[in-house]
């Protein structure tokens, strides 16, 4: 079965990064953020993506595919919602940016529920932990 990866970026308070946040800005266009994971997936996922579709791509797609979802504003936490609701997500990637923002999106409302494993932590010069957990199956 395949694998979907949520890469996240949230604010220490678990808010979506102000717009014009320079840290975002790295995050989304360093090749240590957004970009290397963009290379490493299969599929991308976009807001809006049919998730029932998803479900039956997810079950017959070869082991080797990544679905690949990036949440770093309104529409997509719209997406990391679904996918959490539905239990579709395997390894969750945190871009955590060391700013508190005082939005009312919130990111971590939305993580899904269950066991997690942090696999790997990394922390850049400027101050962005990167955290890459998965989930624990039961």
């Amino acid at each position: 079965m395949a694998k979907l990866q949520a890469v996240i970026a949230m604010t220490l308070d678990g808010n979506i990064p102000s717009e014009g946040e320079p840290l975002m800005e790295w995050v989304k266009s360093d090749r240590m953020g957004f970009p290397y994971w963009q290379e490493h997936s299969t599929r991308h996922l976009f807001p809006g993506y049919p998730l029932v579709d998803l479900i039956c791509e997810k079950d017959t797609s070869v082991p080797s595919t990544v679905f690949h979802a990036e949440i770093c504003d309104k529409e997509s936490v719209g997406l990391l919602r679904g996918l959490s609701l539905y239990n579709l997500i395997d390894e969750l990637v945190i871009f955590l940016i060391p700013t508190v923002c005082a939005s009312p999106l919130s990111v971590s409302a939305h993580l899904p529920s269950g066991n997690w494993r942090l696999v790997k932590s990394k922390t850049f010069r400027n101050g962005v932990c990167r955290l890459n957990y998965c989930r624990i199956l039961q």
